[in-house]
């Protein structure tokens, strides 16, 4: 750059800007960029002569050279372009001087938001030559333009890019690098590299002895093998880790096939902390590929069968029982999506099923009730075995015992005859073709070695095979079927037992969930299905209340739902409290006595009112064998207890006295004859009843009773005078 006077002014530069720093922001995209185009590194350097000619001293000018190397594209790795904004925004910087806004940023919504913080805190931007003031509305429209046409700029060469790198793809050239495992030769020809060939190998062997990555891992490890990868143009070995056996296991490079536009960015997608756009699969149709480009590891028919072996785990691992106490797992599907549920668990030592295949599931819930009442109804089931589908299971193994028997014979003949056959041709070459005798001795030894393993194969299958049930070991499993409600929570069954228990006899459960309801279909082997409701959460208040009405205690309302006594069928363990608050949110008031005592309490009244003496109830209550609330025999001291808990409620006593009264004096008798009948009649007096009448005793009740009566008549007068009135003036 030319020498700057050091003299130069700028109407926007105050001594407000002066006193701040000036600060020289430099980026390069990619390191090559900086190991090969030095001139344009001392170029953006040689701002700082800008910057004094305007009159920062040296002091005050600040170069951040920390993003040399780092994509425009985004701003999460690059500290600097973040230290600068940090220093805008605490007021330190007056000016910032960039050779083009593109060295800020490549992404129109990043140099946006700086260019709001430097205009709230009043700080140039030196840019293209000339200065920008963040906060004028022309110099945004020219910075905004400035930017949306570096964005710009930058998509075409990246489409540019990518369509020239598909095109060389297309002509045969490499324009990506092979994983690891292979070398160049001077000649441009790819070879095995010696220094992890062998350790591919191993990788590959171990997994078809094992057929599981897992298991692979664990047994590379137990070895002592590490994994190889490419870091730049080294090779580097790491730990064995499922991710990197599965690289090497599943990476076309592997049999052979060059790939290139595997994937591609998303248009329009975020940009990731490494600066690069997020990727998305291309369909394989659109794959650029080159058959037998490099020596294979495998065939393409075993990374198939790789494949296929993986998948068919997932979907085994997907369905198995765990370990964990969720019995259910594996065996509900949502009824909405229709995709399996699964299950998550915290530390609380809970579960929660749902279908996670969706970002919002539309089945969620966790509900031990649920499991509870699932187990009942196979308890029920296995009450009465289900005779037709251990039958069905039986034969079922009887014919595929029979088609195993079939091919083993099948098999063994076979070999046989491929025995003869080799046999016969050593016979008739020994001594006349010596190639020929050595290819059938060869084959005749293989057959040899064929059949001893088959043979060894058969006697093990034998070994563990168990003998065909007959029709009496078919019973006897039925009567184990029905003891497994006894067996199910030994100590000794584990969680893994009882979910085998359960698929061996339930297909699925369909589930609907809300937050108060559960629904589900029940599908059992058999193709027979049982519906069950559930209600949870707040939806349980509608069983409580439903009991309630029933004129049910609290401990009765426990009971019933314990025991499945309710209108849905389900079983809910409440404790009394749980009950009682529930209760108290309802509004509702809990019932004190059951409503058999309530029953024998109002029985208990009626012939109280009859005048039965408190001993006669009793006696009468134990003679029909109607139980007490303590358990022991009905005496005096109940009853008067049963009756004292009833309402108040004299007038039906009162009316007693007053009929008998009146009967007495219609047919004469006078107090003294009256007190000896009732005496007689064992008509009671009162709560205390062992009292005798007597004649002062009857004209003191007598007396009171027309009192009274009089009052009552009273009453009604004074309230019909009334009724009255308010009508009168109604129809005036």
């Amino acid at each position: 750059m030319n020498n700057e006077p050091s003299n130069q002014t700028h109407p926007l530069i105050t001594p407000d800007h002066s006193r701040r720093l000036a600060v020289i922001y430099i980026r390069q995209s990619t390191e090559q960029q900086v190991r090969d185009n030095v001139g344009s590194t001392e170029y953006q350097r040689s701002l700082a002569a800008v910057a004094r000619s305007y009159g920062w001293a040296d002091r005050s000018i600040v170069i951040i050279d920390e993003d040399l190397g780092l994509s425009g594209s985004s701003a999460e790795r690059r500290t600097g372009w973040q230290r600068l904004q940090m220093m805008v925004g605490a007021k330190q910087v007056g000016a910032v001087f960039v050779v083009t806004i593109s060295r800020m940023s490549r992404q129109l919504i990043d140099f946006e938001v700086f260019r709001l913080i430097a205009a709230a805190n009043d700080t140039l931007i030196y840019t293209d030559g000339r200065f920008v003031d963040p906060a004028d509305s022309n110099d945004i429209v020219f910075s905004q333009l400035t930017a949306m046409l570096a964005s710009h700029e930058n998509r075409q060469r990246v489409r540019l890019m990518s369509q020239a790198r598909i095109t060389k793809a297309k002509q045969g050239e490499m324009v990506s690098v092979l994983p690891v495992g292979w070398i160049k030769d001077p000649d441009g020809r790819y070879d095995y590299d010696p220094e992890t060939k062998d350790i591919i190998r191993t990788i590959i062997d171990t997994f078809f002895q094992t057929r599981s990555i897992r298991r692979t891992v664990i047994a590379l490890r137990k070895a002592g093998v590490q994994i190889p990868f490419r870091q730049g143009e080294r090779v580097s070995f790491k730990k064995a880790s499922i991710g990197r056996v599965r690289n090497i296991l599943l990476h076309p490079a592997y049999t052979g096939l060059y790939v290139y536009g595997r994937t591609q960015s998303k248009p329009g997608g975020p940009i990731l902390a490494n600066g690069q756009s997020q990727r998305v699969k291309v369909p394989e149709e659109r794959w650029v590929k080159h058959f037998k480009h490099h020596p294979p590891y495998m065939t393409q028919e075993q990374q198939e069968e790789i494949k296929s072996i993986l998948s068919k785990n997932r979907f085994e691992r997907r369905h198995r029982p765990g370990r964990g106490p969720a019995i259910l797992q594996a065996l509900l599907r949502c009824a909405v999506c229709n995709n399996a549920l699964g299950v998550t668990y915290d530390r609380l030592n809970s579960w929660t099923y749902m279908c996670g295949w969706n970002t919002e599931p539309c089945t969620r819930f966790t509900s031990c009730e649920f499991e509870t009442n699932v187990l009942a109804r196979v308890f029920k089931i296995l009450e009465s075995p289900p005779l037709e589908m251990l039958q069905a299971a039986l034969d079922e193994t009887r014919h595929q015992e029979r088609r195993r028997l079939d091919w083993i014979e099948s098999e063994h003949e076979r070999l046989e005859l491929e025995e003869r056959k080799a046999r016969e041709l050593v016979d008739r070459s020994y001594g006349k073709h010596q190639r020929v005798y050595d290819h059938a001795v060869e084959k005749f030894e293989a057959i040899l070695v064929e059949k001893g393993n088959f043979e060894r194969t058969v006697a093990i299958q034998q070994a563990k095979s168990q003998q065909t049930e007959t029709d009496e070991e078919l019973k006897e499993l039925c009567r184990l079927a029905s003891d497994v409600p006894a067996l199910w929570h030994h100590p000794g069954v584990s969680n893994q037992d009882r979910k085998e228990i359960l698929r061996c006899l339930i297909d699925q459960i369909l589930i609907r969930a809300t937050k108060e309801r559960i629904d589900a279909t029940i599908v059992w082997k058999t193709g027979s299905q049982t519906s069950l409701a559930i209600w949870r959460g707040f939806g349980r208040y509608n069983l409580i209340r439903e009991l309630h009405e029933q004129n049910l205690t609290v401990p009765e309302i426990r009971e019933r739902l314990a025991t499945a006594q309710n209108s849905t069928g389900q079983i809910t363990v409440l404790c009394l409290g749980q009950i009682r608050a529930i209760l108290r949110k309802l509004g509702l008031q809990p019932h004190r006595h059951s409503a058999e005592i309530r029953s024998l309490r109002e029985k208990a009244a009626e012939l109280s009112r009859e005048g039965r003496p408190y001993e006669w109830i009793a006696k009468e209550f134990n003679d029909h064998g109607f139980p007490s609330p303590s358990g022991k025999q009905w005496s005096r001291f109940m009853v008067e207890w049963l009756l004292h808990t009833a309402e108040k409620n004299s007038q039906p006593l009162d009316e007693l006295h007053r009929r008998a009264i009146l009967d007495a004096l219609a047919r004469g008798l006078d107090y003294e004859e009256m007190a000896v009948e009732f005496n007689g009649r064992k008509l009671r007096r009162g709560n205390n009843y062992r009292q005798p009448w007597t004649a002062k005793y009857i004209i003191l009740r007598w007396s009171r009773l027309k009192r009274r009566q009089q009052k009552h008549e009273q009453k009604e007068s004074a309230n019909g005078a009334v009724l009255q009135t308010i009508a009168l003036k109604k129809s005036a």
